[in-house]
């Protein structure tokens, strides 16, 4: 007796589910479509203006950094003018000798010489033994640039050379062209030889 209640018991806890058909809600049962509002921050005019604004920034890095590459060449080339046209202290003392050209300016430069840095006392001997004249006058040139110097009535000395001590801080690199012009006993000047000379 014990066994069939338990057993009765069972299948009262075992029931199966049963489905059950619900009716469905008046109007037809169609689905209404609500359309949201997008936030502030999704709307495409903030999109829009927000790539604009990186596109221009794009523009404005790319000029700045072309204009920061030119401002560093350009002080670059203002910082090497400077250097050579900075008259500075001389260190040493160089001999240059140079014979001038007794007819006319040579085809080619007479002399090339090499910007000495630390600037030296370039002491430059002028031999003048072909000529007649006692005394000189000595006009430095640069090439495309204007008049370096100009001495007068200046004597050789017994060797017959004329001597100029110059420092090469004074001269940039670039082409100059030395003129000699002797004295006449009227005291008028007339040319007696030329000098190419390059310092690079």
């Amino acid at each position: 007796m014990t066994d069939a209640r338990t057993t009765k018991r069972k299948g009262l806890l075992r029931k199966p589910a049963v489905q059950v058909e619900l009716d469905l809600p008046p109007g037809g049962g169609g689905v209404e479509f609500v359309e949201i509002e997008p936030e502030w921050w999704q709307r495409r005019a903030l999109v829009v203006a927000l790539a604009c604004a990186l596109l221009l920034l794009v523009a404005l890095t790319i000029a700045a950094r072309i204009a920061s590459h030119r401002d560093r060449a350009l002080a670059a080339t203002l910082e090497d003018q400077v250097r050579t046209l900075t008259l500075r202290a001389a260190t040493q003392v160089r001999v240059v000798r140079v014979t001038p050209n007794p007819r006319s300016w040579s085809a080619s430069a007479d002399a090339t010489l090499a910007w000495p840095e630390p600037p030296e006392l370039l002491d430059l001997y002028l031999p003048v033994a072909f000529s007649d004249f006692k005394v000189f006058a000595i006009t430095i040139d640069k090439v495309d640039t204007g008049r370096v110097f100009d001495l007068q009535r200046v004597s050789a000395d017994s060797n017959r050379d004329l001597r100029l001590t110059l420092n090469s801080s004074a001269f940039g690199p670039g082409e100059y062209r030395i003129r000699l012009q002797g004295y006449t006993w009227r005291g008028q000047r007339v040319d007696a030889g030329w000098v190419r000379l390059v310092v690079k």
